[in-house]
């Protein structure tokens, strides 16, 4: 089995134990990702001991990964929500034991940035990430999903020039995601980053654009990261100082 590596950050001095209600565990970088590092050794059997809601995706860069209630699936280029098996790997997650502490009834006709706006005078101040959690109805919302890609992987934002988008009216679901702070910049994307499932578990994708409907939102904030590093000659070899025209932030919107 291969090697992995394991950076810590944490607001607390020591890291004991299994993972903490308050804790952000990530494989790999988003600067990995970005650079092609598309195949990863944590299982997703491996990941679901560390958070029951997440979001990423699967070796291969093949599609989206939503992770909601415990339960992982995986989002093709149809649209339709797959759940995972315990064997397939990520290059890429963020998952965490959701454990909400703020909950709020969420204003009817936000758009994205409306809705990030919101949560953003909700939420306490930016220095800690949160994990954010939005169970109700959206008059409209605009999702999209990855191809799987074959080596040699080409960056990320070269990969998405592939994207399929789905547009999906008056759909009930749950939307999940993170907050991150400005510091987590080459580790992760600072801000935002959403994920939607629907009700039934069937269809789903990475959030491009929303309107809200009726929902409430539950919030939990997070006081330590773990980031599990891959231990293969891809990510040792990447030029992951190198983010690429537009940077992490850039991938959210594309």
């Amino acid at each position: 089995m291969k090697r992995f590596l394991a950076a810590i950050f944490a607001v607390c001095m020591t890291y004991t134990g299994p993972a903490s209600a308050a804790e952000l565990y990530q494989v790999s970088l988003l600067t990995a990702l970005m650079q092609g590092v598309n195949d990863g050794e944590v299982t997703i059997g491996e990941l679901s001991r560390h958070g029951t809601l997440g979001l990423g995706t699967v070796n291969g860069l093949d599609g989206e990964m939503v992770a909601v209630d415990g339960r992982f699936f995986r989002v093709g280029t149809d649209g339709r929500a797959v759940a995972l098996s315990p064997e397939m790997a990520t290059p890429f997650a963020m998952v965490t034991p959701f454990t909400p502490t703020i909950s709020a009834e969420v204003p009817a006709g936000l758009d994205l940035p409306g809705l990030e706006a919101w949560l953003d005078r909700l939420l306490p101040p930016a220095n800690h990430p949160q994990a954010i959690r939005l169970d109700g109805t959206f008059s409209a919302l605009t999702l999209r999903s990855v191809p799987r890609q074959t080596p040699p992987y080409p960056p990320l934002l070269e990969a998405l020039k592939g994207q399929v988008t789905f547009v999906h009216q008056d759909v009930s679901g749950t939307l999940l995601g993170f907050r991150l702070p400005g510091y987590v910049k080459g580790m992760n994307a600072p801000g935002f980053h959403f994920h939607f499932i629907d009700a039934s578990r069937s269809q789903g994708g990475h959030v491009l654009k929303l309107v809200t409907g009726s929902g409430r939102a539950a919030i939990s904030q997070l006081d330590r990261i773990v980031v599990t590093l891959p231990g293969d000659a891809a990510f040792a070899g990447a030029p992951l100082a190198a983010e690429g025209r537009g940077g992490a932030n850039a991938v959210e919107g594309q």
